[in-house]
């Protein structure tokens, strides 16, 4: 499924959007800042699984954070679910709110409510709805050098109104060198591991590992992702094996 013009359209008007300049924050230092950023990926994987039809996507996101800790964040993604015959999405755009608190130094939390919306997906009739909702909290320990984070996610009616569903993550980040070649800002491996409860269709563990190379705002990441759901059980043929995703990213500072 190819994206039409108006939708190619749509996406870089929004992309441009969020790259806006930073606001200047006040005097007391509350508001601001706001940060953006994009990334053309090979693979868009969520948990584990293919939602580009293991094809190329763009993104793009921006987020403004209070000194208070509460933040709020656009994240848009093209996707690819082959559904031109029904459904004819190729847009998803989640919308975030959410708070974050340091425990100490090295210790940090967040909770944060996020809305997953199909945004020109064209529900049938008599067929489930795209979109859902999510609660997350997540945990992040500096340990020095390395780092841990823990995340569980639970949704009251997950995707295609499939009901209740868990999602647990764990993950951990190296720092592997200062410099690496041309990426001036370092090198570090980071690897992910986790398992998706669902009421609908089986639950099913899912992992990543790979590597990320900076260069000023600039990020490169290669890195296996996979599943240990079965081709049979897939819904979309390929999208739940394993794979090697390359990302580009540009995050503009606040």
């Amino acid at each position: 499924m190819k994206t039409s013009m108006w939708k190619a359209g749509l996406i870089g008007a929004l992309s441009l959007m969020s790259i806006a300049p930073a606001a200047q924050a006040d005097e007391a230092g509350a508001w601001g800042p706001f940060t953006a950023g994009a990334t053309l990926t090979s693979d868009y994987r969520f948990r584990g699984i293919s939602n580009s039809n293991r094809d190329a996507a763009f993104q793009a996101w921006g987020q403004y954070d209070h000194a208070s800790g509460f933040f709020g964040n656009i994240w848009l993604s093209t996707i690819d679910f082959q559904d031109e015959f029904s459904y004819d999405s190729s847009i998803e755009i989640d919308a975030t709110v959410g708070y974050n608190h340091m425990f100490s130094e090295s210790t940090g939390g967040t909770i944060k409510g996020v809305y997953y919306w199909y945004a020109d997906a064209d529900t049938p009739a008599g067929l489930p709805d795209y979109d859902y909702f999510e609660l997350i909290g997540a945990v992040e320990h500096d340990l020095g050098p390395a780092s841990i984070s823990g995340e569980i996610a639970w949704s009251p009616d997950f995707f295609a109104e499939s009901g209740d569903s868990v999602a647990l993550t764990g993950g951990v980040t190296y720092p592997v060198m200062d410099s690496f070649l041309f990426f001036t800002d370092g090198l570090e491996a980071s690897a992910h591991a986790g398992y998706q409860w669902l009421d609908v269709g089986e639950d099913y563990f899912f992992y990543d590992i790979g590597a990320t190379a900076s260069w000023g705002i600039i990020s490169v990441d290669l890195r296996w992702v996979s599943t240990d759901i079965d081709n049979i059980d897939c819904s979309l043929a390929d999208n739940c094996e394993g794979g090697v995703v390359l990302s580009v990213s540009a995050d503009l500072p606040g």
